[in-house]
């Protein structure tokens, strides 16, 4: 047994006793622990530099946030009021109202204040897009000229609008004056002493309609005017008759006759008992006619708005995904 002890080398012996006497050579752990430190140092350096670039994102999105309170809506508070807000419309045509709303409401100087005003301060955020301190991160700059732009776009086209907007007045003017004189044609008790107000409005029915005696009653009227203003399938609105309405008929309606027309009574005594729905009928017309009008200033203007809110979303977008990305 005791030779058998010998000759394995006795069970009694620490194993790895030999690596552990003989350890490793010192430059090894130097060059361990010189890895380690650049490891851990490399990490703490992307570190820093992750909170540096979330840093300057967060500073550029509060700054962005105070251009757009203390610029962007100076420029739509000027032209609706302290509660004014791009943003707060859901579509152009709730826009468009708005703006309509304004001028109609003060017809004489919303456009003077348009262009004296507010112009100039969507041009100067405009201008401000791209003036932020310190500047904003190369992310950005293709969403903010596109802001630029659009603000631009804002400016210029409700420019135009307002340089327009005296006649649009006029004209809104002009047709309130027929429409009173089509409730003093239809509350006409005697033909034949009827109010010459009521003269204008016989005017401007055989002006319309040129075949105005050949229709057979009402009924036939207002099919008539529904096939000019109102577009159904596979038929359009007669541009044509609505511009001749605008800008020919109702100019020409403003005076009455220097005597009752001969075929006043006539045409009294077949469309009256239809007036209200003719009313309704020449209502429609009168829209139709206002949108044409209107149409390619607003349209460009709608267009501008869009690009903004669209702009300035992507802005926000960006923003939001580099602080995620951190």
């Amino acid at each position: 047994m005791s030779n058998l002890d010998g000759g394995l080398g006795g069970f009694g012996a620490e194993p790895g006793g030999e690596l552990k006497s003989k350890g490793l050579p010192w430059p090894v752990y130097l060059a361990l622990g010189i890895a380690l430190l650049a490891v851990i140092g490399g990490l703490g350096a992307r570190e820093v530099q992750k909170r540096n670039r979330r840093k300057l994102h967060v500073a550029f999105m509060e700054q962005f946030a105070d251009f757009e309170k203390s610029q962007v809506n100076l420029f739509w508070r000027c032209l609706f009021g302290k509660e004014g807000d791009g943003r707060r419309f859901n579509a152009p045509e709730a826009l468009n109202a708005s703006v309509e709303q304004a001028l109609f409401t003060d017809p004489k100087e919303f456009p003077n204040k348009v262009t004296g005003e507010c112009v100039p301060k969507a041009l100067k955020a405009a201008k401000g897009v791209n003036d932020f301190t310190p500047p904003a991160p190369a992310e950005y700059k293709v969403a903010l000229d596109d802001y630029g732009k659009a603000l631009a776009g804002l400016a210029n086209t409700l420019n135009t609008w307002a340089e327009g907007a005296p006649k649009r007045v006029e004209v809104k003017v002009r047709e309130q004056k027929i429409t009173q004189a089509g409730e003093t044609w239809s509350t006409t008790a005697n033909p034949n002493k009827a109010d010459p107000d009521a003269w204008r409005y016989d005017k401007f029915l055989h002006c319309s309609v040129p075949d105005l005696d050949k229709l057979k009653d009402g009924q036939a009227l207002l099919e008539f005017l529904a096939s000019k203003c109102v577009a159904r399938k596979g038929t359009t609105i007669d541009v044509e008759f609505l511009n001749k309405v605008r800008d020919t008929c109702i100019p020409e309606a403003q005076e009455a006759p220097a005597k009752a027309p001969a075929t006043f009574k006539p045409a009294f005594t077949k469309f009256a008992p239809d007036f209200d729905r003719l009313t309704q009928a020449w209502g429609s017309c009168f829209r139709k006619m206002n949108k044409e009008s209107k149409k390619d200033d607003l349209e460009s203007f709608d267009k501008a708005w869009v690009q903004s809110l669209n702009a300035s979303t992507e802005i926000r977008k960006i923003g939001k995904g580099q602080l995620n990305d951190e």
